[in-house]
């Protein structure tokens, strides 16, 4: 597949210098990183268990953050959808 970019001349500088310095052409090193970033690979090369633990860890991850909690009213049906008249 071909694909034309209009970067900025300030990154592609930068690629084309990351290129060099890995000794790949400026095609290969954008073909690596849109490979490497691929939306599905995330979901279907990670084990099930792999991916559950992930989530886990980033779940734990934000359990230092003291966010507020709601209250019971914040989160019941008639304060969501007050708007609209439900």
């Amino acid at each position: 597949m071909t694909l034309t970019l209009n970067l900025p001349p300030q990154v592609e500088q930068a690629y084309l210098a990351e290129a060099h310095a890995r000794g790949l052409s400026l095609d290969a090193l954008v073909s690596d990183v849109l490979l490497a970033r691929q939306p599905s690979a995330a979901n279907t090369e990670m084990p099930p268990e792999q991916w559950i633990g992930e989530f886990r860890d980033w779940v734990h991850s934000h359990s230092g953050d003291d966010l507020p909690l709601l209250s019971d009213e914040a989160i019941s049906r008639e304060f969501i959808y007050q708007d609209r008249g439900l």
